[in-house]
């Protein structure tokens, strides 16, 4: 499993309106991932987007520490069986989904992730859904925002 930006950032940051469901999600990913019945990569552009966007004070009243951000970077990946995957032959899948989906603005970091997700073969998890029509079904797991927040 692969977690999208969009989740770290409310599985770390308390006042998220979706914080809950990722959470949960992270922690039990985390476990499976220990147990070995479930893979865990993070990709370097979404660690990148996670860390851009918390110490953002553009985006949050009170942005997160770079310390801050960087301390649950390393311990997601402390965790047993959590690992960083590098880039890869990507390219083709990124300029496919580019050029086919008429992708432009801020749908190119989108599609980057999710060729990146199929370059490893990889599963995306995410509250955006637009990765539903940038990967096959198979490979995104589309959580539900957290209801009434």
């Amino acid at each position: 499993m692969t977690p999208d930006v969009n989740v770290l950032v409310a599985a770390f940051r308390s006042d998220h309106s979706c914080h809950e469901s990722a959470a949960e999600w992270l922690g039990q990913a985390r476990l499976d991932c220990a147990r070995g019945s479930r893979s865990f990569a993070l990709l370097p552009m979404v660690i990148a987007g996670f860390l851009r966007i918390v110490t953002n004070g553009r985006v949050f009243v009170e942005p997160d520490t770079i310390d801050d951000a960087i301390a649950f970077v390393d311990a997601l990946l402390a965790s047993e069986g959590v690992e960083i995957v590098g880039p890869s032959e990507e390219w083709p899948l990124f300029r496919y989904k580019l050029l086919t989906l008429g992708l432009g603005g801020n749908l190119v970091a989108d599609a980057w992730i999710a060729a990146s997700v199929q370059a490893v073969s990889e599963h995306l998890v995410t509250f955006d859904r637009d990765f539903l029509r940038l990967l096959p079904a198979k490979d995104v797991t589309h959580l539900q925002l957290d209801a009434g927040k």
